[in-house]
């Protein structure tokens, strides 16, 4: 479980990451396409709040909760990673 809290833990960081380029990249948009960009990061950033939120509940349960909290991650994580790839292709358009 150590191993699996880790490496969900380097995740959350290269998000972050993720999240602050694609900020950047916004402030130097147009004004319409900065709008765009805005509310992309806006709705990435829950998503990404909601998988700490999953990620910090995890590591303070144990046995039987944490392999239950352990699925929730997964799909968790699918998400925040499937819609950052999306932002991040529409906005590079």
């Amino acid at each position: 479980m150590n191993e699996y809290l880790a490496k969900m833990e380097t995740q959350l960081k290269k998000w972050d990451a993720d999240l602050e380029t694609l900020a950047a990249e916004g402030q130097k948009a147009s004004d319409g396409a900065r709008a765009a960009y805005h509310e992309r990061i806006k709705a990435l950033r829950a998503s990404r709040d909601a998988a700490r939120q999953t990620f910090q509940e995890l590591r303070a349960a144990s046995g039987a909760a944490g392999e239950q909290l352990q699925g929730g991650m997964k799909s968790a994580w699918e998400t925040m990673q499937k819609a950052l790839e999306k932002a991040a292709a529409e906005l590079h358009k």
